[in-house]
């Protein structure tokens, strides 16, 4: 097994300005991942780190894609897959967040509703790679 980690949020990315709605086609996955969600990001097999970027991504609308707040933030997902894996591969030994959260964080931005401001189960993602 690998170590993967994340890096803010988790190859979710969340910033103030810039728009990030729109999507490359890619079908909504649904709101689970398909990895089990007790497992911290940092004890990810290869191959679930590869299957948690590809879902982040589809449920943000694909990679580089995300959704915009109604406070003008945004919760996007990572340009490409390979940096999605690396930015998981940096994270910390001791981050306790865990697939459930990172799944968390993107379903409560796409809603419905969509989100007022970034939610607040995505503060422990940014937490943990400040």
């Amino acid at each position: 097994m690998s170590r993967f980690a994340l890096q803010v949020t988790f190859a979710v990315v969340v910033a103030v300005a810039g728009s990030a709605c729109g999507g490359d086609s890619s079908p909504d996955p649904g709101p689970s991942s398909g990895v089990s969600t007790g497992t911290r990001v940092v004890d990810l097999s290869d191959a679930e780190g590869i299957a948690l970027c590809d879902w982040v991504a589809a449920r943000l609308g694909g990679y580089g894609q995300g959704v915009t707040c109604t406070n003008g933030t945004t919760v996007t997902a990572r340009q490409t897959r390979e940096l999605c894996v690396m930015d998981y591969q940096n994270v910390s030994p001791t981050c306790p967040v865990t697939v459930g959260e990172i799944e968390a964080c993107a379903n409560q931005s796409v809603g419905p509703p969509v989100c007022a401001s970034v939610p607040s189960v995505c503060a422990a993602l940014i937490a943990c790679v400040l």
